[in-house]
């Protein structure tokens, strides 16, 4: 028992540690997953976590040991977000950046920005499809919502030939070349 009086200031700080640790793996997950880093909830729902583990030691103690731990974790969460393993991020990043008004032309634009021939990763499948009157009918059963009724559609599949991502796609819809909409759904 003395033992662990006298040395629990380290006891505590190698449990912060681990448990940071052990937040920081969850996190990386997610960012390679879901592309989370993209997100501002992501950080902040982090941050929540890693101040419930940290703040009542730091308010016991006030030693500043916690609050470098919590500093180097935010530190390394934001480093996430400039780290990109899988297509998801990319293909997330594309999703985001378009914007209502935009043209055909800008959307592939875009579109080779984020995915350029010969790059890192595969190109996305993609096919320009014209929308007809039963279409029309599902988005509305569906309650999507879009500026106008769309005429055509450009389908973007992350990649067909691995498992891991032929399920993610992206629909963006145009009325008269003009993005209306879009739809992402994720893996």
């Amino acid at each position: 028992m003395k033992y662990i009086q006298r040395h629990s200031k380290a006891i505590e700080l190698i449990v912060e540690v681990v448990f940071l640790v052990a937040l920081f793996l969850l996190g990386f997950f997610l960012d390679y997953e879901l592309a989370a880093s993209l997100t501002w909830q992501f950080y902040l729902f982090m941050a929540v976590l890693a101040l419930i583990l940290l703040l009542p030691v730091y308010v016991q103690y006030r030693r500043k040991q916690e609050l470098w731990l919590f500093f180097g974790f935010n530190i390394s969460l934001l480093a996430l977000h400039f780290l990109t393993l899988t297509p998801v991020k990319p293909f997330t990043k594309f999703y985001l950046d378009i914007k209502n008004g935009m043209t055909i032309e800008e959307v592939q634009g875009l579109f080779n920005k984020r995915f350029p021939k010969g790059g890192r990763f595969r190109q996305p499948e993609w096919r320009l499809r014209n929308e007809d009157a039963n279409d029309a009918e599902l988005h509305r059963l569906n309650r999507k919502k879009f500026l106008a009724t769309p005429d055509q559609n450009l389908h973007y599949i992350l990649d067909l030939t691995n498992g891991d991502y032929d399920a993610e796609w992206v629909t963006v819809y145009f009325k008269d070349g003009k993005v209306v909409g879009t739809n992402y759904s994720p893996d």
